[in-house]
């Protein structure tokens, strides 16, 4: 029964690397790397050489999807800035991703209806507000202010949407006080959730300058985490799968519209979606994605989550998020019994077209 549940657990991911299977690779620095031609033509799609050659894109019709580039982990997927676990390679003018990339990043972000049965939409959603109690999480010493209080007050905001909107909501603090991090996916996994989304603000003290949207996945075994391929960080890649990593290809799923929606409502930027090992997000049995919506470091962005219509848009860009990935699993089941969706929050927009142009991707170490 044991292992009959496992083989269930892990059946997406299971399917999706059907979609790379047979796919003619190579090996470079012991990964496994399939060729982007013939991956894009299981994906329905066309390889077209960019200017400079460095570059490829991926094109549905005459409509481009992706943009990737040599010796580079950072793509553009759909007008969204998305870093792979490893980088692009090019060999005798043919380019290759790594087989894992293309299974868990490119198939869900460009097919998702390779991925498998998906799981049901979402009824009930866990929020989790980081930091609290004695953790104060990132400060901005000018303007005296906490990442803890921020993010609890989004959270509070964003469960009254989801409520209105009928779903379920658990939230893994509701006031100021100090939750261990692996507690926080407990908490999520003891309610029956179906998704969680972490929500902490960004830092990169005493820069005051930066700002922009980042999103942080909780990365596939033998991938590393984006802070560890700085020069001078170890290799931090694990050699076995913790309980997130059995809803890998569901967490692409639910961070791509999160990601659009928040990088739209707040046009601050894209610092893109990355890899991170969460402690927040390692033990959650369900598809879960850490946001951080904007810098708090940031002068410019810190005040204004000082206000609260800022930190309602916030709150409004993640329930609009959440609800399009709960659309885009009602899509992958049009034979499943018809249940009625919670209704649309007001002050929520339909989901935006995808931008018409990939944006050129810059070279990462």
């Amino acid at each position: 029964m044991r292992l009959a549940a496992s083989i269930f657990l892990f059946l997406p991911a299971i399917l999706a690397a059907s979609a790379a299977a047979d796919l003619p690779g190579v090996r470079n620095k012991g990964v496994d790397y399939v060729g982007l031609e013939e991956g894009a033509a299981r994906l329905g799609l066309r390889l077209e050489r960019s200017i400079p050659a460095t570059a490829v894109m991926l094109k549905s019709g005459a409509q481009p999807v992706a943009r990737l580039a040599d010796h580079s982990r950072e793509t553009d997927i759909k007008g969204l800035r998305v870093f792979f676990g490893d980088p692009v390679i090019e060999r005798g003018g043919r380019f290759y991703v790594s087989r894992t990339d293309f299974e868990l990043r490119l198939v869900p972000r460009l097919r998702p209806d390779l991925c498998g049965p998906p799981p049901k939409p979402p009824r009930v959603i866990a929020i989790d507000p980081g930091h609290g109690g004695m953790d104060n999480g990132t400060e901005n010493p000018k303007l005296g202010t906490m990442e803890k209080t921020y993010t609890l007050a989004v959270c509070l905001r964003l469960k009254q949407l989801l409520a209105d909107a009928g779903y379920t909501v658990v939230l893994t603090r509701v006031s100021d006080v100090t939750v261990e991090k692996q507690f926080r996916s407990e908490i999520a996994n003891q309610a029956g959730a179906d998704l969680m989304v972490s929500v902490h603000f960004n830092s990169l003290y005493p820069n005051t300058k930066t700002t922009g949207v980042e999103l942080l996945v909780f990365p596939p075994r033998a991938q590393r985490s984006a802070d560890s391929w700085s020069p001078g960080r170890k290799d931090d890649a694990q050699a076995t799968d913790e309980p997130i990593n059995a809803n890998n290809v569901w967490n692409t799923v639910l961070a791509g519209p999160l990601h659009r929606r928040l990088v739209d409502a707040l046009r601050d930027g894209d610092r893109g979606e990355k890899f991170e090992h969460l402690g927040a997000l390692r033990g959650l049995k369900c598809p879960g994605v850490l946001v951080e919506p904007a810098f708090l470091s940031s002068d410019a962005e810190g005040a204004r989550l000082a206000t609260p219509a800022y930190r309602d848009t916030i709150a409004a860009a993640i329930l609009a998020g959440i609800q399009d990935y709960a659309e885009i699993l009602r899509g992958l089941s049009p034979a499943a019994a018809p249940a009625a969706p919670p209704a649309q929050a007001p002050g929520t927009a339909p989901a935006p077209a995808a931008r018409s142009q990939p944006t050129r991707p810059a070279a990462v170490p």
